[in-house]
């Protein structure tokens, strides 16, 4: 057998199940690899030589392209194994992406003068390699005194995984974890690997590319809208740079009952909170103290929409942005029952109760469980680290999140709960609010979007309760996307496109054509999901228009 390069090992498996457990993945065990940290010289002051490293790292994603054609079998990179959907993963090999964490802060002279011209500062760029998970990258951005500017809610994703499919918070300023990509160190071919940024917010200098080891650099926001949020099928990502921000507070203004009255459907609909300043006693917002995160956890089994009773109204939260200060109230360690930011750690302690009982059971243990599973934090305050942390979900779980414009998310909420008095869920439901998205197919596509999460226990029921959510919302013609990384088994190519429309789709697709020309590179970074939504065909023509004959000048 070939000795493998430098930094790559064999990593056999047969099959691979997801982390939530509700899917086994077939895989081709010859083509299965984990890329390691090269063995390369160590500097004087005792470092490996990062510059060496990374070189060959390149180099190696381009062998494993070369094997897969070669092979002729799928690739696809895999991080935490997180994703409820096979969105990522492949019928071929899965190569281990996990040991790559170098990252690092940006100089000015890696900056473009252009980018630093529209007053940004090359202090807040900072690059980092596929493998690094989100809360560690923010440990060590908070280490440095910067901070990440977008998160999601259970930060043990890669950050490669988590830009790639969606994953989105509650920012509604700020929008989801892939809106502050600014560039992306694509390996797009056997002897081929770009850097891609926007024409429209040039960001990286010849001396950051030149020492990525780039020759080719591509500013297109068309080809950049499309790549970032791609789901590993335009190539391999090996590094990104993303746009970060002075490290800052968090502080939770949460209560575990306010009332579903007019004010707080227009905290929802509108992000007007000016109803809700007694319920959370919120401060008044200023530039540098403002409301920044907001999210509603609901029980469905028992919520009173008429806002008349209290017992069985929603958890609301709300995060204001602050400037961090040393002294500050802590997030108290939880004992017992713990929610975290994460509805999924609710249906942590359910499963932890019942194992894997009869899902019927689930709705009444909801409603004696929901009450005292929700953290009480408000009044508390901590750093992106201290406020979302790595959940650790136990299996055996299913969730589904659904896209929609803010301004119908009081008539979606009240269609779920109408649903689930005649076919009860078991499980839970959130909504969280993020600001929109330019990904050509980012599900984060309104303004201001909704995402009504939907938590649950793996199980028919709840698939069934899924499929009803969705159905009911084309009846009622209420456009609506749904999350890359979670439960989406509706998705088909005329659905997809009723999503986003024909010209995103198109777009999108054309992009995957720019940077895998190459048929039988495509094939390698094509799986059964993309055939599924019809995101391996090949983009409609673009219509050749006319050239008018020159007109002759007398």
């Amino acid at each position: 057998m070939t000795p493998l390069p430098n930094g790559l090992a064999a990593h056999p498996m047969a099959q691979l199940e997801n982390r939530h457990e509700n899917f086994v993945q077939p895989l081709v065990s010859s083509a299965c690899f984990r890329l390691t940290i090269p063995d390369v010289p160590t500097l004087p002051g005792g470092q490996p030589d990062a510059y060496t490293m990374y070189r060959q790292t390149t180099a190696n994603f381009q062998w494993l392209i070369s094997f897969g054609i070669a092979q002729k079998v799928r690739l696809r990179a895999l991080g935490s194994n997180w994703s409820f959907t096979k969105v990522g993963y492949s019928d071929g090999g899965i190569i281990d992406t996990t040991a790559l964490q170098l990252s690092f802060g940006l100089q000015p002279s890696m900056v473009a003068e252009a980018y630093q011209r529209a007053g940004h500062r090359a202090e807040d760029l900072w690059f980092t390699q596929c493998g690094s998970t989100i809360i560690g990258l923010e440990e060590r951005l908070e280490s440095h005194g910067k901070s990440l500017r977008a998160s999601g809610a259970s930060n043990g994703q890669t950050i490669a995984g988590a830009t790639s499919t969606g994953t989105h918070g509650a920012a509604f300023g700020t929008g989801a974890v892939h809106d502050t990509v600014v560039g992306l160190h694509l390996v797009c071919g056997p002897d081929r690997h770009v850097w891609l940024e926007r024409a429209s917010n040039p960001v990286a200098s010849a001396a950051l590319t030149d020492w990525l080891g780039v020759t080719e650099v591509l500013r297109d926001d068309a080809l950049f809208n499309a790549a970032v949020v791609s789901f590993g099928s335009f190539g391999f990502i090996h590094g990104m740079l993303l746009e970060v921000e002075d490290k800052f507070l968090l502080e939770d203004y949460s209560a575990k009952r306010v009332p579903y009255d007019a004010g707080l459907q227009r905290a929802m609909a509108h992000q007007d909170f000016s109803s809700l300043t007694g319920p959370l006693h919120l401060p008044p917002a200023t530039p540098t103290h403002r409301p920044w995160h907001f999210q509603l956890i609901v029980n469905v089994h028992q919520i009173d929409l008429s806002g008349t009773d209290p017992k069985r109204a929603p958890y609301v939260r709300i995060y204001y942005h602050a400037p961090y200060r040393p002294n500050y109230p802590h997030h108290k360690d939880p004992a017992g029952y713990t929610y975290g930011d994460d509805t999924m750690g609710i249906i942590k302690v359910v499963l932890n109760t019942i194992g894997n009982a009869v899902p019927a059971l689930v709705p009444a243990l909801v409603n004696k469980l929901y009450p005292i599973a929700l953290e009480d934090t408000n009044g508390t305050a901590g750093t992106m680290s201290e406020t979302f942390g790595n959940t650790n979900i136990r299996g055996k779980a299913a969730s589904a999140a659904i896209g929609l414009n803010a301004t119908d998310s009081p008539r979606v909420l009240a269609e779920i709960v109408a649903l689930n008095a005649e076919h009860p869920f078991p499980g839970i439901a959130a909504l969280r609010y993020v600001k929109g998205t330019r990904a050509t197919l980012g599900f984060t596509r309104w303004p201001v979007t909704c995402v009504l999460e939907l938590d649950g226990i793996e199980s028919n029921l709840t698939h069934e309760f899924f499929q009803k959510a969705w159905d009911r919302l084309e009846a009622l013609g209420i456009p609506y996307t749904l999350h890359w990384g979670k439960i989406n088994f509706n998705l088909t190519p005329p659905r997809l496109r009723r999503m986003y429309g024909s010209a995103a789709v198109e777009s999108w697709l054309q992009a995957r054509y720019r940077l895998l020309p190459d048929a039988a590179t495509r094939a390698v970074f094509t799986n059964e999901f993309m055939e599924n939504c019809g995101l391996n065909l090949a983009p409609t023509p673009l219509p050749v228009v006319p050239v008018a004959p020159p007109v002759a000048v007398a």
